[in-house]
C-alpha cells in the first residue's frame, strides 16, 4: 500500500511535537513514536477504525489526546492530519483546505 502524507499532517506533526518537546525531549520523541505506531496499524489493517468528529476514519495516539486522520483509497492510505481530540469538527477540513490551496 503507498501512503501519502498530507502538508497538514506534517505540519501538525511538527508542531505538536515540538510542544511537548519543549516539556521534555523524550515525551517528543514518544509523540514522535505513537503517531508512528498508530499509521503502522492504519497500513496493518487497511483502515477500519471509526469515523471521528471530523468526518474521517481515525486512529488514536493513546496515551497522547490526539488522532490521526486518515482516508484509504485503492492502494492508497492518505495520512491526513494529526489532530488534539478537543478540536472543533471543522479544523481538519479547514485545515486541509487551507494547504491544498
Amino acid at each position: 500500500m503507498n501512503v501519502v502524507f498530507s502538508n497538514f499532517f506534517k505540519r501538525e506533526l511538527l508542531d505538536a511535537e515540538s510542544r511537548y518537546a519543549a516539556i521534555s525531549e523524550r515525551l517528543g520523541d514518544d509523540f514522535h513514536e505513537r503517531v508512528k505506531e498508530a499509521v503502522r496499524v492504519i497500513l496493518r489493517w487497511k483502515g477500519g477504525d471509526h469515523v471521528g468528529p471530523h468526518g474521517f476514519p481515525c486512529r488514536k495516539c493513546r496515551p497522547f489526546p490526539y488522532f490521526v486522520y486518515y482516508q484509504v483509497e485503492l492502494d492508497t492510505l492518505y495520512v491526513l492530519g494529526v489532530v488534539h481530540e478537543w478540536r472543533h469538527p471543522d479544523y481538519l477540513r479547514e485545515g486541509l483546505e487551507e494547504t491544498t490551496g
